[in-house]
């Protein structure tokens, strides 16, 4: 079977899309068409075999992803699909590699993804770096120590068109003090404002609650429990920028009585909730899954971009079977890094997705390290590392791409 590459153009949306419906299950219709590419486009790439597109995957330019003490410009890979027909016989390969040259021909530092399995990445590259939890909290057993003052003179229960102009600056604000959070564009607010009734799983439309320094958006799916009302209140959107702002939020959720349960994707691991609550058990975490997959192109300019918890000096060497092995000098602290290849002998050695799981300090080193995923001859070097490494904020990529 001869499997060619190119790029995708304009004329194999409909195919694509078709392609896409095929490997996940649905029957998109001519409005999924119109909402899909709505969102500034992808730029994709097809496998054929012969006449017919056998696979896909595409690249969401990221202007800034948040990382710690900085910003980077990643792409972000998505629509990753090959036809049923065609599985198992090299193609998803011929795509991932392809594109990831393509990523170091274009200069940039990592690419960046989310997974629909989390048996399929690895083995290219991609590590998983942030953690995405599904949380359920008891309503009515749920009561904040402190109550905030005034919480419901600050918070607004707005409408979309109300909250349209207002989220993007909050959210923009919350993206820069949170690792691994990613910017959006115009076009992308749009979507995330467009709401469709087939994408509510059978809740209602979103409902809009903001504060001057963060909001939240949810769902509700009604439970009436025969006169003894148990809604669900799904929370899609969470971005608070300040301790008053989460306080004066959780005390209007946690007010609205006819919720039974509030439960999210969206609650990050180190959220303070628990602790504000007189039963933190109330907020009970049901799974955790990876979220951002991260995978290293340009080694120097990758840990150049970041800063450090602590000051280091050292060489490390990076394993990358499809561009080559790296290694590069690394100095950095507090206030920034420099970063340049060396022929000094290597102190620290990570395979590819290691240092993708290190990069935005949501894993600890010497786990990475007992997992076989980095080595380091030297326990003290390895100690300060995992310190360097380290960071004030969980990582949290915060949007679905």
């Amino acid at each position: 079977m001869d499997v060619e590459v190119r790029p995708g153009t304009a004329e194999d949306h409909a195919e694509i899309l078709r392609l896409d419906g095929n490997s996940f299950g649905t029957h998109p219709t001519e409005q999924d068409a119109e909402d899909s590419f709505a969102v500034d486009p992808p730029e994709f790439l097809v496998a054929t075999v012969g006449d017919r597109i056998v696979g896909v995957t595409g690249a969401y330019r990221f202007a800034s992803m948040t990382v710690p003490g900085g910003s980077l410009a990643v792409p972000g890979v998505s629509w990753v699909s090959v036809s049923p027909t065609h599985r198992r016989r090299g193609v998803l390969r011929a795509l991932m590699d392809r594109q990831v040259r393509d990523f170091a021909a274009e200069g940039a530092p990592a690419a960046i993804l989310t997974a629909s399995e989390g048996g399929i990445y690895s083995r290219f590259g991609y590590g998983p770096a942030t953690l995405v939890r599904r949380t359920v909290i008891d309503r009515p057993a749920a009561t904040l120590i402190r109550p905030a003052r005034d919480a419901g003179d600050e918070v607004r229960l707005l409408t979309a068109e109300q909250a349209r102009p207002v989220l993007p600056e909050l959210h923009r604000r919350w993206r820069e003090q949170v690792p691994g959070a990613l910017d959006r564009t115009e076009p992308w607010w749009d979507s995330v404002f467009r709401d469709r009734e087939q994408w509510r799983d059978g809740m209602s439309a979103k409902f809009y609650l903001v504060h001057p320094e963060g909001y939240l958006s949810y769902r509700v799916k009604h439970n009436w429990n025969d006169g003894l009302p148990a809604h669900m209140c799904w929370i899609n959107e969470y971005a608070v920028c300040t301790t008053d702002a989460h306080a004066a939020l959780w005390q209007v959720v946690l007010g609205m009585d006819l919720f039974g349960s509030i439960e999210s994707l969206q609650i990050p691991v180190d959220d303070p909730l628990p602790f504000l609550l007189t039963n933190p058990r109330q907020v009970r975490t049901t799974v955790v899954n990876d979220g951002v997959w991260v995978r290293p192109i340009d080694v120097a300019a990758m840990l150049a971009a970041r800063s450090y918890r602590v000051e280091i000096d050292t060489v490390v060497h990076v394993q990358d079977p499809l561009l080559g092995d790296r290694r590069v000098a690394l100095t950095g602290g507090p206030d920034g890094a420099s970063c340049v290849p060396t022929d000094r002998p290597a102190e620290v050695s990570f395979s590819l997705a290691g240092l993708g799981s290190a990069y935005l300090g949501g894993h600890r080193l010497q786990t990475l390290a007992r997992a076989g995923l980095l080595q380091c001859e030297d326990p003290a070097l390895l100690g300060r590392l995992e310190l360097a490494f380290g960071t004030d904020r969980a990582p949290f990529h915060g949007t679905a791409f």
